[in-house]
């Protein structure tokens, strides 16, 4: 059946064209855009402007496709379009400057409506050809039509991010960071049209914004980002076409409208991660020289600062940031000084967004990724580790937004367990960490009622570790070492010869490996709680056990196996990855 506000159209192409969508499924981008052409070359055969009957059918589709399915991105285009929009002031199209364009009213020409349907409906007010950046030659761009893939096999990714002339690190650092730990977030603000043209979103305020690019590039796409898929070129793009609404770059200095010279002069990362996220908080962790401490700046959706906590430490922030990386925030490196390895590869860049990636808990150190990408004869380095010290001491900035929605976490670190435990919307963490790490952080991790197991990696160099008083299952795990860990007591031990292992009254899972000889002991053994998988290979067990008991041949490994307290019947035991299950 055909809605009655279809029937009550005026305009007989319009009317038509609407009969023929109508019980189609949800109206698309392509269909409004066939119609609103057809209007157009209607006029402009007969040499006609548009009548008040004409743009009050405009109104009256505009008032009614939401009924018809439309997207929030066609619903939107189509209101600025129809109802106007700060960006119809101008038409750009890609030439060397911009032309009076102006609202749709009644008595528009034909020329102002096809160029407000390219604006809006294909991606056709392409940003200015010439690039202006301050300290640099301006550069003038041609465009072409790119036939590449929107995203590659695998969807964004990081390494699709390789920063070209422009200076809009704060963006394309946060795109990538997006994409590593958000990349749900990179597909959901593109919705391809399928007929050469991208809807793209960012927010402001909290409040969507959009425009629509095609995949007309500049310079086919090599002048800026570069890479085998075109997201991130579309962006880019459209964040260009998007300042035409209203400057969103963080940086009021340059505000050239629809034109890469808006956000090719350096912007504000807090800006592009809430544009491209929606983040209702952005935290920036400011390094104060004077003190060696940091100053949190917190920041609601519209970018006003709503808390400050002064007088951090490093030990504070880098376990917030480490516990954010994990729950799925995003975060930005803002770097003030330049850096370079004992090799020349650049590292630290002055005046320079990057991604943090990740924490090494082997290192200690943030993982940090350089949105210049890879470039053949490049002289930085693309990825590299940094402790936070350093930026504190550099005078950086760390900037992280709020959209993970993790509640349970799983191998944890010891530095990002207090941040986890103070964090609302987790509910549980295990950790698993070196045996360094565990010893030094166990009077904070036993403290944490959120934890949920313990996995201590027990390589050489270490020292003890004290278990006593933790209350959740833990597991020593060897990683392959010979006879080179025990616990004794409720200490863990790092070492050679004689070893005794106390599990104690809590859960325990032992992997543990016998290799040349050795004898061990084993005490404190609950078959209830307990599992511990041994080697022998070629060592002795000593048959010293609380209780007395049975050791059992795994079916499945006959070089494996299990001790069971108070067992004197054969048990079913299986072997996986060095760790026993009694079936």
């Amino acid at each position: 059946m055909i809605p009655s506000w279809i029937i009550g159209l005026t305009d007989p192409v319009l009317k038509a064209d609407f009969e023929s969508f109508s019980g189609a499924g949800s109206i698309t981008e392509a269909e409004i855009g066939e119609a609103l052409t057809g209007l157009a070359a209607e006029d402009e055969k007969s040499g006609a402007t548009l009548s008040a009957s004409q743009f009050a059918d405009l109104q009256l589709m505009a008032s009614n496709i939401g009924a018809m399915g439309a997207s929030p991105y066609l619903q939107s285009i189509t209101d600025a379009l129809v109802y106007g929009d700060a960006a119809n002031a101008t038409w750009t199209g890609g030439g060397s400057k911009s032309v009076k364009l102006g609202n749709l009213a009644v008595g528009s020409t034909t020329t102002q409506l096809g160029e407000l349907i390219d604006k809006w409906f294909y991606g056709a007010d392409l940003p200015i050809d010439k690039v202006v950046m301050t300290g640099y030659a301006s550069v003038t761009v041609t465009y072409s039509a790119v036939d590449a893939p929107l995203f590659g096999p695998d969807g964004p990714k990081m390494s699709d991010i390789n920063q070209g002339y422009l200076g809009d690190c704060y963006l394309l650092a946060s795109l990538a960071e997006v994409a590593k730990k958000n990349p749900s977030a990179i597909t959901s603000m593109i919705t391809d049209n399928n007929n050469g043209t991208y809807g793209v979103r960012f927010y402001v305020d909290g409040i969507a914004r959009y425009v629509t690019v095609n995949n007309e590039l500049a310079d086919g796409g090599t002048e800026f980002n570069s890479a085998t898929n075109i997201w991130a070129s579309v962006v880019e793009t459209a964040f260009a076409e998007v300042q035409d609404q209203g400057l969103i770059t963080g940086n009021g200095k340059y505000n050239k409208g629809n034109s890469f010279s808006s956000i090719a002069n350096g912007g504000v990362s807090a800006n592009a991660l809430e544009a491209i996220t929606d983040a209702t908080e952005i935290t920036n962790f400011a390094a104060k020289d004077s003190n060696l401490t940091w100053t949190a700046h917190v920041y609601d959706q519209a970018l006003t600062q709503i808390k400050h906590h002064a007088g951090l430490s490093t030990a504070e922030v880098l376990s917030t940031v480490a516990a954010d990386l994990l729950i799925g925030d995003d975060v930005d490196l803002n770097s003030a000084k330049n850096a370079r390895f004992a090799n020349g590869k650049r590292t630290l860049i002055d005046d320079h967004v990057m991604s943090i990636f990740g924490y090494d808990a082997l290192t200690g150190k943030l993982q940090i990724r350089n949105p210049w990408g890879v470039e053949s004869g490049q002289n930085w380095a693309t990825t590299f580790q940094i402790k936070l010290r350093t930026l504190l001491a550099d005078g950086d900035s760390i900037t992280v937004d709020n959209v993970g929605t993790a509640t349970s976490v799983q191998g944890a670190s010891v530095v990002a367990s207090s941040a986890l435990q103070n964090m609302a919307q987790v509910a549980s963490f295990s950790v698993t960490d070196s045996v360094a790490d565990i010893y030094a952080g166990f009077p904070q991790v036993i403290s944490d009622s959120k934890l949920t197991s313990l996995t201590a990696i027990g390589t050489t160099g270490g020292d003890t570790l004290d278990l006593i008083g933790l209350d959740v299952p833990a597991t020593i795990n060897m990683e392959g070492n010979t006879d080179a860990a025990s616990m004794s007591g409720g200490v863990l031990h790092l070492g050679s010869g004689f070893d005794s292992i106390a599990l104690g009254f809590r859960h325990a899972t032992v992997d543990y490996s016998l290799n040349g000889g050795g004898v061990e002991f084993v005490a404190d053994f609950n078959a209830i709680h307990d599992l511990l998988s041994i080697s022998l290979s070629g060592g002795s067990l000593q048959q010293t056990f609380v209780d007395g008991g049975d050791w059992i041949s795994s079916s499945t490994d006959m070089s494996h196996g299990v001790f069971l307290a108070n067992v004197t019947s054969a048990q079913k035991v299986t072997v996986s990855h060095g760790i026993a299950t009694v079936v």
